[in-house]
């Protein structure tokens, strides 16, 4: 279900020290808390042991308490946040009535709904047959999205009884506690209730190797877990018990850097190395440091239990407290500046998740070797729909390298094609082409050259589409170019009127796509969903589907939604009503469950209206048709009224058709007032002779039968110009 990569490890809790001593009072608050309230805050600033307070909680809470872990980083938009908990939820199989995946990405983004996404998950947390379940975010104080935090809060006005949420934080996060405080569904722990009692810091001192006075102790820490931590240590080591204050960042300094100096040379050198890695595992820390004792430097480390977690899971891993990191990550930049950059390059080559590759490559002021893994990350999540963190991860190159960078400017241009924005398709294309050709970089030259012929199509220019492809034609060799080019083919064919050159065209692109199973290829070709009513098309459309099904029929997908369409347009044409209404509806199933995209509604909706419309059943038919309208309808609400766009018209000659069949006069003259001027439809051509029967339709309507039938008959003056979407056989009747 999962596309969004990240590191399983921001899912797993860290595993609680066998010699945590217990702390009744703060154990029965917590344990209390997460057993019925909506919202614990736990709130202290570093050091306070918030993280070790909870995962030793999670050991103590009854089995058939479920609990969803998510363990913050500084790169968790909003999309990444998301992802993360629709993962951590993922084990207690919530019954979801939609992709999650698909109604994240229509969560994110300046157009996003965050609100659905909430509804969604609120209806599926409460008819899951969790009897209490615990959703934990620890280090909340790192998500740097407002967004992120606008969703929690939308998430808590509604979270079921059965579900209560912990968060775990250096500040308070911007929710709204005051309401929840006055409803009484708020529990916060902070700093003052994470310090340690005497009683406690005897059983520490008891439990270890130092000799040192309790209240002494106590004094000179005031509690503060991490104090005690660095004096009991400072104290085992004789350095005696300086006076310790938690604001007091150089003297934790100081003191963690006595610590690290205790510490075997080898061991010392290997953490420093290794303090840029959020986790530590065998494979990746001997990655970076090249040194073959990182299995047993590792156990060595995890035994000192120095400001160390260790997370459970498949691959063993370790943590580093942020106090502890940070004091490597300051000696490092210290005392060697030269070496931080190459660290940070081999830590992102290592770096399985693509977004915190990018950010140590970004840490590392690697933009050239950051735009290559953008280039990456962008294909899967746009693949998604994820638009805006695409965008985002774009903004986080310095100004000079965006506007200078052809990379970038593809990417943008990938941006825009997924918005169906032409015009601006076209723009970052073409400064992606101009940059290309300046570095000699012939294959993306060519995709970029390719994606201005799509722009092309998109914005009317036909003829300067063809022109480019056949410019394209003979260069494109590897699957993805070839076949986009045989698309843009096929596409400027059907917008030029060449009905009956469509089929052919479409099945030399299937000659391609049938070479590789990667569906987002087969989807880019496939942007028009009335292709089954061109002539000779059903054969290539066959094939389509059995391609499709083959590839990814075993799921609900963007491609086997789209199949589904084909196939019952397929059955439509052959007469087979009931078939066809079965794989609409099975279509229309995929569709929900992914979200509903526009994308998809727009290949749905003209055939269960069309389903309708032949069953004689306006009201059945309606809903569809104000879906294909209103989305292209771009007439404002506030202004004066803008003109149709040549996909308006399409749409909406398609409605005036399925109007003219059930009778709907009313809806039929609407209709037809939609209608822009020829001059103003840019795939005119493509239109010309379905417009034209237009006025035969309303003569009809309109009675005047005699010339109603003298329009149709100047319309079959030229077959071939109306051999599309049956057009041709309804004149003729």
């Amino acid at each position: 279900m999962q596309t969004v990569a990240f590191p399983l490890t921001k899912l797993r809790p860290p595993r609680s020290r066998a010699n945590l001593i217990a702390r009744p009072q703060l154990e029965a608050t917590l344990g209390q808390a997460m057993a019925a309230r909506r919202i614990t805050l736990v709130s202290a600033p570093a050091g306070f042991g918030k993280t070790a307070a909870l995962a030793r909680q999670l050991d103590l809470l009854p089995e058939h308490v479920a609990v969803a872990w998510i363990s913050a980083d500084a790169d968790d938009d909003l999309h990444r946040f998301l992802a993360c908990l629709i993962a951590a939820l993922e084990p207690f199989d919530l019954p979801w009535r939609a992709e999650p995946d698909a109604l994240i990405a229509a969560a994110v983004g300046a157009h996003g709904q965050p609100a659905a996404m909430v509804a969604h998950l609120i209806n599926a947390l409460a008819a899951s047959d969790t009897p209490r379940g615990v959703i934990v975010i620890d280090d909340a104080h790192r998500i740097p999205d407002p967004a992120g935090w606008s969703f929690v809060d939308l998430l808590l006005e509604r979270l079921p009884d059965a579900w209560g949420m912990v968060v775990g934080t250096r500040v308070d996060p911007p929710l709204s506690l005051a309401r929840l405080r006055a409803r009484g569904e708020l529990l916060e722990v902070r700093h003052m209730d994470l310090r340690f009692g005497e009683n406690e810091v005897e059983a520490l001192i008891a439990a270890s190797d130092a000799t040192i006075d309790a209240a002494s102790m106590l004094a000179r820490t005031g509690g503060w877990a991490a104090g005690l931590r660095l004096t009991l240590n400072a104290a085992a080591h004789g350095h005696g018990t300086p006076a310790l204050r938690e604001s007091d960042r150089h003297v934790l300094d100081y003191l963690a850097a006595e610590v690290l100096d205790e510490i075997d040379e080898e061991l010392r050198d290997f953490l420093l190395l290794c303090s840029v890695l959020p986790e530590l595992t065998v494979a990746r820390c001997a990655a970076l440091t090249g040194s073959a004792r990182a299995a047993p430097l590792l156990e060595e480390l995890e035994r000192s239990g120095l400001f160390v977690s260790v997370l459970d899971g498949p691959e063993h891993a370790l943590t580093l407290h942020d106090l502890l990191r940070d004091c490597l990550t300051a000696r490092l930049r210290r005392d060697h500046p030269d070496v931080l950059p190459e660290l940070l390059r081999r830590a992102a080559d290592a770096e399985p998740d693509p977004i915190r590759r990018l950010a140590y490559l970004f840490r590392a002021d690697a933009w050239n070797e950051a735009e290559f893994v953008l280039e990456e990350v962008a294909t899967a999540l746009l693949a998604t729909g994820a638009v805006e963190p695409v965008l985002r991860l774009v903004e986080q190159f310095p100004r000079t390298w965006r506007d200078t960078s052809a990379m970038l400017a593809f990417v943008r241009a990938q941006v825009a094609w997924a918005q169906w924005d032409w015009r601006v398709v076209g723009d970052w294309a073409h400064r992606a082409r101009l940059g290309f050709e300046r570095s000699a970089d012939v294959e993306r030259t060519l995709r970029a050259r390719i994606m201005e012929a799509v722009a092309l199509v998109g914005n009317g220019r036909i003829a300067d589409s063809a022109h480019a492809v056949a410019a394209i034609e003979a260069e494109a060799v590897d699957i993805e170019s070839r076949a986009l080019v045989a698309a843009v083919r096929a596409w400027n064919a059907l917008d030029t009127g060449d009905f009956r050159g469509v089929a052919s065209r479409y099945g030399r692109m299937l000659d391609v796509l049938e070479q590789t199973d990667r569906l987002e290829i087969w989807f880019e070709c496939f942007q028009r969903p009335l292709y089954i009513w061109m002539p000779g098309i059903r054969t290539p459309i066959a094939r389509f589907v059995s391609g499709v099904m083959r590839h990814g029929g075993d799921r609900p997908t963007l491609m086997r939604t789209v199949a589904y369409v084909a196939s019952a347009w397929l059955d439509f044409a052959r007469g087979d009503l009931p078939q066809a209404l079965e794989r609409a509806l099975r279509a229309q199933d995929d569709a929900r469950w992914l979200g509903n995209p526009t994308r998809l509604r727009m290949f749905v909706a003209p055939i269960i209206a069309a389903l309708h419309a032949a069953r004689g059943d306006r009201s059945g038919m309606m809903p569809a048709v104000e879906t294909m309208i209103t989305h292209f309808d771009p007439t404002p609400t506030d202004g004066p009224p803008e003109r149709p766009t040549s996909f308006l018209a399409h749409y909406v000659f398609f409605a005036i058709r399925l109007a003219d069949a059930v009778g709907a006069d009313d809806l039929l003259q609407e209709l037809v007032a939609k209608l822009s001027p020829p001059t103003e439809i840019t795939n005119y051509p493509m239109l010309r002779a379905p417009l034209a029967t237009v006025p035969a339709r309303m003569a009809a309507r309109q009675g005047r039968h005699e010339e109603a039938c003298e329009l149709w008959a100047s319309v079959l003056s030229d077959e071939a110009s109306i051999d599309v979407i049956g057009l041709l056989q309804e004149a003729r009747v």
